[in-house]
């Protein structure tokens, strides 16, 4: 696995270096005004910078992760609002490196998510648009200016395809703070440098053994669950709880009925990494 370097994170991590810099581009637009707009939004993003917040180190993250998160964003959903709150309380702010060459730049202020959204292409960070979401009764409402979602050179689909596609980018952010601040995971701090091997790689997967980190600085990899596996043979005391559980009615369907599973303890367990599960 390789990590590139990526000058958005350079930049962002380094507030007394230059204000622009070569290795960061505009998208291209269809609508001129939208220059000038996204222009605006990267000043934005710099004022930000000069103020020197906690970025933390740049975090990469594993399938593994990414699955955890969908298997839990239901379990957050009701909670989102109050999530947001405590995140704006926290100042949390972040730089997250996705899969498709995605760099997503966000921090909340004010109980809303803002979003700056860079695709990284020869060695370039290009600025795609900047959008920002909050919960209003319940519900998640994005924000962004409209010439920039009418944009067909920013955009592709209808706009309800554009608005749902940037709404899945704010839910993914969220659900993601979500699970590392309030569940159990591990992480590897990858330094930089050529080679790193992650402890507890099964030894026939040698491409997934190492990884080689070229952004010049440190990088967290969410998490090392995908590589490990894990041996736990202690009593794990379960409380009660519902669940939907498959059965048959009169006519012989399957159906689910909502029961209460009693609590009580189960003897450890044994758990391959999820890599192993895959193949």
């Amino acid at each position: 696995m390789i990590i590139k370097k990526r000058p958005i994170i350079t930049w962002l991590l380094n507030p007394d270096s230059q204000k622009h810099t070569d290795g960061i581009l505009l998208s291209e637009v269809a609508n001129s005004m939208n220059h000038q707009i996204l222009n605006k939004h990267i000043a934005e993003l710099d004022n930000i910078r000069l103020q020197k917040p906690m970025w933390g180190l740049p975090e990469l993250l594993m399938p593994s992760f990414e699955d955890v998160m969908k298997r839990t964003v239901s379990s957050f959903k009701e909670m989102m609002p109050t999530l947001f709150q405590e995140f704006s309380e926290q100042e949390e702010c972040g730089i997250l490196l996705c899969k498709r060459n995605v760099t997503l730049v966000y921090r909340f202020v004010d109980n809303k998510l803002h979003i700056w959204y860079f695709i990284e292409e020869n060695g370039k960070s290009i600025f795609k648009f900047y959008s920002y979401c909050e919960h209003i009764e319940l519900r998640l409402k994005v924000n962004i200016i409209s010439s920039l979602i009418q944009d067909d050179g920013l955009f592709k689909g209808s706009i309800e395809e554009r608005e749902s596609s940037i709404g899945s980018v704010s839910n993914f952010i969220a659900s993601y703070i979500a699970v590392k601040k309030h569940m159990k995971v591990e992480i590897v701090v990858i330094p930089q440098g050529k080679f790193t091997a992650i402890e507890g790689t099964p030894l026939e997967y040698v491409d997934k053994k190492k990884v080689i980190n070229q952004t010049g600085q440190e990088v967290i990899v969410m998490d090392s669950k995908w590589f490990r596996k894990i041996v736990n043979d202690n009593d794990i005391y379960v409380r009660g709880y519902l669940r939907m559980q498959n059965k048959k009615n009169d006519k012989g369907e399957l159906v689910k009925e909502l029961i209460f599973i009693d609590q009580h303890v189960r003897h450890g367990y044994h758990r391959n990494a999820t890599i192993e599960d895959v193949m």
